[in-house]
């Protein structure tokens, strides 16, 4: 229990990664998959297979569409606290990412989510994989999509 009586809220995840409607978006076909682009081309969603519906955001599109919506990513530190091992990240969905590059990689073989936390030019991130139960963490260039996971309000 913390000073006055008030207990302190627990740090937990959403069940499901977030997703936006955007208007206006266009398919584009990358590597043979097809996904839609939002026309700020900084979040696309995935229209085919296991993964269907998941979005990428650039870390800059993820802040503000969470803000839009009234949702918090987790903090750097607040992702060390939640997430110990893969088991801690509930319904998890093995999306990939999307390269600066344009190209999408390691669906059905990784995750990667974005903290709120900035670190120069780049931002902290999770990145879990179907081969081990650790969750990593680095930093990366804020232009990649990566997929977002918000606290529980």
């Amino acid at each position: 229990m913390a000073k006055g009586g008030c207990t302190m809220k627990k740090l937990e995840l959403e069940l499901r990664n977030i997703r936006v409607n955007f208007r206006g978006g266009k398919k584009i076909t990358v590597g043979g998959g097809q996904y839609l682009q939002n026309p700020q081309e900084d979040v696309w969603e995935i229209l085919e297979g296991d993964c269907k519906g998941e979005q990428f955001f650039t870390w800059d599109a993820a802040m503000r569409e969470t803000k839009e919506v009234g949702k918090i990513i987790p903090t750097d530190d607040e992702f060390s606290k939640i997430l110990k091992t893969k088991a801690d990240m509930p319904n998890l969905i093995l999306a990939g990412y999307r390269d600066t590059d344009g190209t999408f990689y390691g669906r059905g073989t990784y995750a990667y989510f974005w903290s709120s936390t900035e670190s120069g030019a780049t931002a902290w991130y999770r990145d879990l994989d179907s081969a081990n139960a650790t969750v990593y963490r680095h930093t990366y260039g804020k232009a990649n999509g990566f997929s977002v996971r918000c606290l529980k309000n």
